[in-house]
């Protein structure tokens, strides 16, 4: 198998259990109200980058 297929299906995995691990936060923290439908589709669509966004977004955020 070519190393990049490898280094791919690695990639994907760890994306996998990033992303829900990330939209489980993102329901917790906003529940289900449509400014989770751009952070749901950002964090499913982009691999990796996508996970790390919110979670450096809602590291920064101010709470209420």
């Amino acid at each position: 198998m070519p190393p990049f297929v490898i280094a791919l299906i690695a990639v994907l995995a760890v994306h996998y259990f990033l992303a829900i691990a990330t939209i489980y936060l993102l329901f917790k923290d906003m529940g289900l109200v449509k400014a989770v439908i751009p952070w749901n589709l950002v964090v499913l669509l982009v691999p990796i980058v996508g996970p790390a966004a919110y979670l450096i977004f809602r590291l920064f955020r101010k709470k209420k």
